[in-house]
């Protein structure tokens, strides 16, 4: 199976354990928040630690605790991702229906875009900006409890707030897992790890309340802790790294549509209509975002460079689990891998690169070292018969050098 369509098939599965999530956390309604979730990170950090030690990463763990900077980040992103979806979601659920919070929630690939520019530096199309301001008319619906012209009447205002603030908090993960490529296993086990120091801490400071669970509970507790937080979470991962951020919001349109059928069917909940209006705002954003072509470009450091003129995009969570060395030693080192596609007749620029400059990391899709990850690029930029394309792995500031030399080439054509 290629990269392309074993992405989109976890995707689709992580799709439905992520829109059965809000309906199990229902669960811990009825008992103490902070003991449960210490259950489910107890039970993550056991499951995350064997499942890497029988993918043989062990090793590439304790490299990971030993470097600060690296640890740092990874404890920063796992935070951020399993905070929001989980913690964030059962407290609100105190409050408002699971199908409430899903909608708000499920709004997160489109506040992604947001942090697109600034984070990853790519650069925004019209659909996107468009798809992000139907996200906020559905936040704004949300905001208001449906009632349009009497935002301040919801009584459930700051909720919904916290929700805002718990999906941008999930999107900001999920730009940090594209942008920093580490090992998921280990991703997935530092991040279990530090969630369960964070909630043996809360626990502590509430006096360690122990409640007792019923079997329902129980089952809810170690199916999360390890399915979803360690299976889930690194099939979701690692779909996720490849394919673009506007495909992850077309896959999850259907997410928040499955979860209202599931809380209606097992827990007997009510859908509003404003609940469908949020979902529908969100779902047309992701679908208006299947028409884009430009969204994505990589955005040169340099505003007076040539590079601005090139279609340039970062591809480097195609190459996560590359096996050519070059370029895996230029991720490891902090690089990125930058590709853009161009006439067939320019491709002697390409091959005579290395006559005035270090031809390092310059790479085309006819590589064979690199045949199926060329596969995927070539889709992802969409080149047609008769068209290529270059890659350049390496630190920024060489891809743009690289790029911008190569660009002055082509120009004198």
């Amino acid at each position: 199976m290629d990269i392309k369509s074993r992405s989109y098939g976890l995707l689709v599965v992580t799709l439905v354990s992520g829109a059965l999530l809000p309906v199990l956390l229902t669960a811990t309604v009825s008992t103490n928040i902070y003991e449960f979730f210490f259950g489910v990170y107890a039970v993550s950090a056991v499951t995350s630690l064997s499942f890497l030690a029988y993918r043989k990463r062990v090793g590439e763990f304790y490299r990971t605790i030993k470097d600060p900077r690296k640890l740092a980040i990874i404890c920063v992103t796992g935070i951020v991702s399993y905070f929001p979806i989980q913690f964030g979601i059962a407290f609100a659920e105190k409050f408002v229906t699971a199908s409430l919070a899903t909608a708000i929630f499920r709004t997160s690939p489109l506040l992604m875009l947001l942090l697109l520019p600034p984070l990853l530096r790519e650069r925004l199309s019209k659909y996107q900006i468009a798809a992000l301001l139907l996200a906020f008319a559905g936040l704004y619906i949300g905001i208001s409890g449906g009632n349009l012209l009497g935002v301040f009447q919801n009584s459930n205002l700051g909720i919904v707030i916290f929700l805002i603030l718990m999906a941008l908090g999930y999107a900001l993960s999920v730009i940090l897992i594209k942008k920093y490529v580490f090992d998921i296993g280990v991703v997935i086990t530092v991040s279990s790890i530090t969630m369960l120091l964070l909630f043996t801490a809360l626990m502590a400071a509430n006096g360690f309340p122990l409640l007792p669970m019923g079997v329902t509970q129980l089952a809810v507790m170690v199916y999360v802790g390890a399915f979803f937080n360690v299976f889930s979470f690194f099939m979701y991962f690692t779909s996720l790294r490849p394919v673009k951020a506007t495909v992850v919001a077309n896959i999850y349109f259907f997410s928040p549509f499955i979860t209202f059928l599931l809380a209606y069917t097992f827990l007997g909940e009510a859908i509003q209509p404003y609940y469908i209006a949020i979902a529908l705002l969100a779902g047309v954003g992701m679908i208006i975002q299947s028409f884009d072509k430009v969204g994505g470009r990589y955005i040169a450091s340099n505003r007076d460079s040539n590079v601005r003129h090139m279609a340039i995009f970062d591809v480097t969570g195609i190459f996560a689990n590359t096996g050519e060395m070059g370029i895996n030693t230029a991720i490891r080192g902090g690089g990125r891998i930058l590709a853009v596609k161009l006439d067939n007749r320019h491709i002697d620029h390409v091959n005579k690169f290395s006559d005035v400059a270090d031809a390092s990391g310059i790479y085309t899709d006819s590589n064979s070292r690199i045949t199926g990850e060329s596969k995927y690029v070539r889709d992802v930029l969409g080149v047609s018969d008769g068209e290529f394309v270059v890659m350049k792995a390496g630190k920024l500031e060489e891809c743009e050098r690289f790029f911008e030399e190569l660009y002055g080439r082509i120009k004198e054509v």
